[in-house]
């Protein structure tokens, strides 16, 4: 178990800043000599509004239909290139962009060079020391506010100054209180679009939001306002600064309301009421919150407790046990930081982004980057943090109706591949390979499906998902229809990968891999569903289980690899760092007893090739471990723990602070390796307790507390030289009680979990391994 990370130097940009979050407010802190900079993200920090969508215009049902069968026609010509072209009118321009807030800088008068400063990832407390003055901040949940503490034995001079690269309409200052009003664009474009202007802070029937960022302080020394603004404090041993963000966003898809006076007055009433508790008894209450969330899970592989300057990524960092865990306790930790009930899901960027054109907007990609993003919170037993990804989805659902009724003349919902805070259903522009793909829906339900296996998060989480899968079912069977025998997809595509034609590469197709597993996984979860609420005489579910019996499974090429597409076709790039014809075995949950499918699925990740993007290296671990294949997953720590080529187009690897990169920076890889290395220690998709199934050789002794598997079941193991010594098995839920299955290689042993009380069972390999025997 790594509890800290330490940095023996200052920071040097803000890739080698540490991150503090709540869910709502982030803050990327960046000590250095004489400074400390505190870069500020409110999670509804959004360009744009819900209008932002439709701005420039709206095409009707009857002129999607046309475009449709025009599409549909020239595909069976044998013309993709050209079908797709006739499917450009369904496409929207773009989404929204996730922003940047505030800064607060915090200069320190003779602070000489010393820097040293940590970030504790079980209590979400980052201290920096400079020179012999020690800064410490947290994010308090439960407050809403961030907490700045300043404590030195010796009189010392501060300034503290705001700043935004929003638009500010006033700035305010006092003795005790620093003020911005702000004003955010109405429009950003992805960088990808440089034809459109990055930035608009006007637009036609758009209403951007306004917000607020204030702070208060209480010190013992003499306050006046500094020349170039801002507050100078003089003669400080002690300050206690309480921040709080606000914007006039009001729900996920729904119009801002208010101004931005309105969004400072509540964040000046949440600031006095947490100064009214006192920074002592909140960092109290925040630590023991903070404890409560993180010490569910504990792996350790080594005795240290601290990561002294991670900058150990030279040399052979994947055989660094200690590295491993710390990616896997920094994962948890940025999951919990950057989604919370009752804030906004986790972006490309998590909580935490500095630009105003931030890279693919640091918004929703629908077709992997969210998903993975809580794949983890699952196994880890946060299923509470997943709580703003169903919030998302039923807004996407809201909208999604009048897509699916417009673009494809379907019942349901639908989403595409992008989307923001405004909910946004449309296909965005650009190329089909991720345009033209209309299963954004199905994979988000899916997703929520698959962390519902692992116990009942609250919040009603079935009754609210029952809306969800049908609606998402309802579209999907209507976009169905009769191929060669079989129920297909129309449009579909493979993201973001196309294949080679006499035209050139093409990305449209019928009833691609993806579609068909999505398609079959929602249909199951939707009986599922069913019977667990009572739905079963529902005619939907009858429809849809007739309907995923007439599509077909996964295929085998003639070469011995999964395909991709309808056809067997020849991907334009056969190393691409989409994996989504493999979906089907991981996030999926097959569970591949078919040994010549299995056979496929290897060969197709070795066509692949190991070295990728961050994310899709994270997903390669999930799905080697998932294969059972240890060694292989040993291999590819290799390419996710490198430092970052920025040269590299799709190569993964670590920033200073342990961010990982596409390249740029993106959440999704720190966020999945958890969850991969959670496959690796424990698998429960086939309805038994799999042990150690691909444990590297990095991993060959440790030991694992708080795991979560299917249906409910809290697992600790103990091993050594890969082999188990000690399991114990707690239930979670009331159904996760009575007889299960725990296997480890080819050993299955029966095991009886009480309803109350934990089953300590110690592993002995009977002497014929192929049967099973009743341990009590």
């Amino acid at each position: 178990m790594v509890r800290t990370l330490t940095w023996t130097r200052p920071a040097r940009n803000w890739l080698d800043g540490l991150p503090l979050g709540n869910g709502r407010t982030g803050a990327m802190v960046l000590a250095s000599a004489g400074e400390l900079r505190l870069q500020l993200n409110d999670g509804t920090a959004w360009s744009g509004s819900p209008a932002s969508e439709h701005r420039r215009g709206v095409i009707t049902e009857a002129e999607a239909q046309s475009a449709r069968e025009q599409a549909r026609a020239l595909l069976a010509r044998g013309e993709p290139a050209a079908a797709e072209r006739a499917l450009q009118p369904l496409q929207n321009h773009y989404s929204q962009a996730y922003l940047p807030f505030a800064d607060l800088r915090i200069r320190q008068r003779g602070a000489g060079s010393e820097v040293r400063r940590s970030l504790d990832l079980h209590e979400a407390v980052h201290t920096a020391h400079l020179g012999d003055v020690c800064h410490e901040t947290f994010i308090s949940a439960a407050e809403q506010v961030l907490v700045h503490q300043v404590r030195s034995e010796r009189s010392v001079d501060l300034g503290l100054a705001f700043s935004s690269p929003l638009h500010v309409s006033e700035s305010r200052e006092d003795a005790e209180e620093l003020c911005l009003l702000l004003t955010l664009p109405a429009d950003v474009a992805p960088s990808h679009e440089p034809n459109e202007p990055p930035l608009r802070w006007q637009a036609a029937g758009v209403d951007p939001l306004q917000g607020a960022v204030l702070a208060r302080m209480r010190h013992d020394g003499e306050a006046h306002r500094g020349a170039d603004g801002g507050i100078e404090l003089i003669g400080v041993t002690e300050v206690d600064l309480v921040l709080a963000t606000e914007t006039t966003f009001t729900a996920l898809g729904r119009p801002p309301e208010g101004t931005a006076e309105h969004a400072a007055t509540r964040a000046r009433a949440r600031v006095t009421a947490a100064q009214a508790r006192g920074p002592e008894q909140m960092r109290r209450e925040h630590v023991r919150t903070q404890r409560a969330l993180h010490g569910g899970t504990e792996l350790r592989l080594s005795e240290s407790v601290e990561l002294v300057d991670p900058d150990r990524l030279e040399g052979a960092p994947h055989q660094d046990p200690a590295l491993v865990e710390a990616l896997f306790d920094y994962g948890r930790y940025l999951l919990t930081a950057s989604s919370r009930p009752g804030g906004l899901p986790a972006t490309l960027q998590g909580l935490w982004n500095e630009q105003m054109q931030p890279p693919w907007s640091s918004a929703y990609t629908l077709n992997i980057n969210v998903e993975m993003n809580y794949w983890a919170a699952g196994p880890l037993g946060l299923l509470e943090t997943a709580e703003p990804l169903l919030a998302l989805t039923e807004a996407l659902a809201r909208n999604g109706q009048d897509t699916a009724r417009r673009l494809y003349g379907a019942g349901g919902w639908t989403a595409h591949h992008n989307s923001d805070a405004w909910a946004f259903t449309s296909p965005t522009g650009g190329d089909a390979s991720w345009s033209h793909w209309p299963m954004g829906g199905a994979w988000l339900t899916c997703e929520l499906g698959r962390l519902l296996d692992f116990g009942d998060p609250g919040h009603h989480w079935a009754d609210r998902l029952w809306p969800l899968a049908t609606g998402a079912a309802r579209f999907v069977l209507d976009l169905l229809e009769e191929h060669d025998g079989h129920l297909v997809t129309f449009p579909s595509t493979s993201p973001e990968n196309r294949y080679l034609t006499v035209e050139g590469p093409a990305a449209l197709t019928v009833g691609s891999a993806m579609d068909r597993a999505l398609a079959t996984e929602l249909f199951e979860l939707l009986g599922r569903l069913a019977a667990q609420l009572g739905h079963q005489d529902e005619p939907l579910v009858a429809e849809a289980a007739h309907a995923a019996a007439r599509i077909r499974p996964p295929v085998v090429t003639a070469d011995g690899t999964i395909q991709e597409w309808h056809e067997d076709l020849t991907a334009e790039d056969r190393q691409h760092r989409h994996l989504s014809h493999l979906a089907f075995v991981y996030p999926g949950v097959d569970a591949l007893t078919d040994t010549g499918l299995a056979a496929a699925v290897r060969a197709t990740l070795d066509e692949r090739g190991d070295d990728s993007t961050g994310w899709s290296l994270a997903w390669k671990l999930a799905l080697r471990a998932r294969l059972g294949d240890g060694a292989r997953f040993g291999e590819l720590l290799r390419y996710l723990f490198r430092p970052v080529i920025e040269s590299a187009q799709h190569a993964g690897g670590l920033y200073p602070n342990l961010f990982a990169a596409h390249p740029p920076f993106q959440i999704d890889a720190n966020l999945g390796f958890p969850a991969a290395v959670c496959e690796a220690m424990l698998q429960s998709h086939r309805g038994e307790i799999h042990l150690l199934p691909a444990l590297p050789p990095v991993m060959a002794t440790g030991s694992v507390r708080g795991l979560v598997a299917r249906p409910g079941l809290n697992v600790d193991i103990d091993w050594r030289d890969g082999v188990p010594v000690t399991v114990r098995l707690t239930t979670r839920e009331t159904r996760a009680a009575g007889p299960h299955i725990l296997r480890f290689g080819p050993t299955r042993q029966r095991v009886e979990v009480p309803e109350a009380g934990t089953l300590t069972h110690h592993w002995e390999a009977p002497d014929d391994t192929d049967t099973e025997r009743l341990t009590t």
